[in-house]
């Protein structure tokens, strides 16, 4: 299996989280999957500061950790405010593909690590943007939760653009 396809099945993963969300149709379950989309992203920005050989990618990736950590914080805020607690969905599938991402990308180093995680973060990206913009924004509740994910948006689209500027600057395609 190539790492684009484990990326591939991961946003089918996030998509099957996002719409069992919808399905209970309250900001309780969009909260508590947008906390665990992010922290994902969180846990492979980690990697990626750690990990990244060249100084472009350590750099996006500390960018994307701090932005998805105050994100992440952020929304944990919007539901304390509302009385909202939540469990972090327990989606099997979406974690084993998570687990798989991060251990995928453990085991490479060098510009090998680069190339993988460029394009991990530039799909992650991708269907994040379209997580917010299709399920997350049209589904939300309350208008403190909808309006934060309009304002963060820009952000994600801006991580998405860095990362693809980075590809080019580094000379990787990206699918």
């Amino acid at each position: 299996m190539t790492y684009f396809s484990l990326s591939r099945r991961a946003v089918i993963a996030t998509a099957l989280v996002l719409a069992g969300a919808v399905a209970h149709a309250d900001d309780t379950a969009l909260l508590a999957t947008y906390d665990q989309v992010n922290s994902a992203d969180i846990e492979t920005a980690e990697l990626g500061a750690i990990n990244g050989h060249s100084a472009k990618v350590r750099a996006l990736a500390v960018m994307v950790l701090r932005d998805h950590a105050g994100v992440r914080q952020m929304a944990r805020d919007i539901a304390a405010a509302a009385g909202v607690t939540y469990d972090l969905p327990a989606n099997a599938d979406m974690l084993a593909d998570h687990k798989a991402a991060i251990a995928r990308l453990s085991a490479l180093q060098g510009t090998a690590f680069d190339a993988a995680y460029l394009q991990h973060e530039s799909t992650f990206h991708t269907a994040a943007i379209d997580a917010v913009k299709q399920v997350l924004i049209p589904t939300a509740e309350t208008s403190e939760f909808r309006d934060h994910l309009e304002a963060v948006l820009p952000a994600f689209e801006h991580h998405l653009a860095v990362t693809l500027e980075t590809a080019r600057a580094l000379g990787y395609e990206i699918e």
